[in-house]
């Protein structure tokens, strides 16, 4: 028998086992802590929309590749043994819907649904800030190094609230927002792109297909991206309006005197050039 390191045989090898089963615990204690806000990112919403959005926000319909990815996260974090805690935070009103019943009947990964009430309101950004951090706080006295994933959609804040967690805490996320204001996606040359370091933006979920993070994507819900994607039914029609709406006022911006004959012609240029690009980014892939 050899001996081991040069000690005693089979106190070595007891040694070894013991190590193999801290090792083991160890990983199966480990934790995959998912942070996702509900309004345009899981939930149709339209809040690029104003009073147009209301229709949408009643509707509440999910986006169900969306809510499958959450699943097969879910899943594969199990597989290998990790936890997972899904945590729902939204600024949207306490009072305007029941989150969790949302949560639990559209078959979204059950946890916490946090809205905001007249108790931990205040601004949306130190809102969301507040309550986060708090959560996360919570989760790493247990964990103090858990791997973590955010979600949310650039409409107001989610992208800045998650950046500033991310370094202020040292997490080491991953950042997903879905570019709903159409600031983030790449369309022309001539149109900007507002983006934070070290966040991954996305226009719909065929991008995240290409994304080697989410390499476990199951075929099947593969397929269904790529079949909604050459359908062209993948991003809501809002999405296109929100578009169009930006090129017009990217137009008038252009006049030295924005009166109603400028306003028409932008309004009509805007919206040509928004279908143009959005036939192009569903032939993209």
């Amino acid at each position: 028998m050899c001996k081991l390191h040069g000690g005693h045989p089979v106190k070595s090898i007891k040694l070894l086992v013991l190590l193999s089963l801290f090792s083991y615990s160890f990983a199966s204690f480990s934790k995959t802590i998912i942070v996702s806000d509900i309004d345009d990112t899981i939930k149709k919403a339209n809040s690029m929309g104003g009073i147009g959005g209301v229709w949408h926000f009643l509707k509440k319909k999910p986006y169900e590749e969306t809510r499958d990815l959450f699943n097969e996260i879910k899943k594969d974090e199990n597989d290998h043994g990790e936890a997972t805690a899904y945590y729902y935070v939204s600024a949207a009103p306490s009072f305007t819907f029941d989150g969790d019943e949302w949560i639990r009947k559209n078959n979204f990964p059950i946890g916490p649904v946090i809205l905001k009430t007249k108790d931990n309101g205040g601004e949306t950004y130190a809102y969301k800030y507040r309550t986060i951090k708090a959560l996360l706080q919570k989760e790493m006295m247990e964990d103090q190094a858990p791997k973590v994933i955010f979600f949310g959609d650039n409409s107001q804040h989610d992208a800045k609230v998650y950046y500033d967690l991310n370094n202020e805490m040292n997490l080491n996320a991953d950042i997903y927002i879905r570019d709903v204001s159409t600031e983030a996606t790449f369309f022309s040359t001539t149109l900007p792109v507002v983006r934070l370091p070290g966040v991954k933006y996305f226009f719909s979920e065929r991008e995240l297909i290409e994304d080697p993070f989410f390499s476990y994507m199951s075929p099947k819900l593969q397929d269904l991206i790529t079949t909604q994607y050459k359908k062209q039914d993948l991003i809501p029609g809002y999405t296109l309006d929100t578009l169009g709406d930006r090129l017009k006022a990217i137009c008038e911006g252009k006049s030295i005197i924005v009166n109603e004959e400028v306003q028409k012609s932008c309004k009509a240029e805007g919206k040509t050039q928004a279908l143009k690009y959005w036939a192009e980014y569903y032939h993209r892939y």
